[in-house]
């Protein structure tokens, strides 16, 4: 009988019939695209209506991330190359966002999914402009509410539309 007990706790989730989930890229990929796609369209609506800003001055921003910051000068202006450039790092960053958090929801309940994306879009808030303006100054402006909303919303709808794609 000891022989068993001990047998059960070394194979852990195995030894009860469950296996250990593993992340899907397949389920990251398309959450992550229609995640990034909503929260863009939210910061650049929100940016525009309340702050009266360029609806290049974002993507110029995140172009500065691999460019430096002389693309961030002038904002307004469309410049193909800043603003494809901004375009390419705001998706690539959100996919390796999405598939940082389809790591994390894959051993989770489905039922807790949404609140792992919150709590996981409030430390992105905290990483990227509080975090990573240490680097790239030109982000502290963004340390606004709405912006931290946007990625409450942004975790959160990575969550479910992660778990979505991956039919759980």
């Amino acid at each position: 009988m000891q022989q068993a007990s001990t047998y059960s706790r070394t194979l852990g989730f195995a030894a009860r019939g469950l296996a250990r989930a593993r992340p899907s890229a397949a389920a990251a990929l398309p959450a992550s695209i229609f995640a990034a796609t909503a929260m863009l369209l939210a910061m650049q609506f929100i940016g525009m209506v309340a702050y009266d800003e360029s609806p290049w001055k974002l993507l110029r921003m995140v172009a500065a991330l691999a460019r430096g910051p002389g693309v961030l000068q002038p904002d307004d202006e469309f410049e193909f190359v800043a603003v494809a450039t901004g375009f390419i790092l705001f998706y690539a960053i959100a996919t390796l966002y999405g598939l940082a958090l389809a790591c994390i929801l894959t051993d989770s309940p489905r039922r807790h999914a949404s609140l792992i994306g919150i709590a996981f879009g409030l430390a992105l808030y905290a990483a990227n402009f509080h975090g990573f303006t240490a680097l790239f100054p030109w982000f502290a402006e963004y340390r606004t509410i709405d912006t931290a909303l946007a990625h409450v919303v942004f975790g959160l709808l990575l969550a479910r539309a992660y778990s979505a794609f991956r039919g759980d």
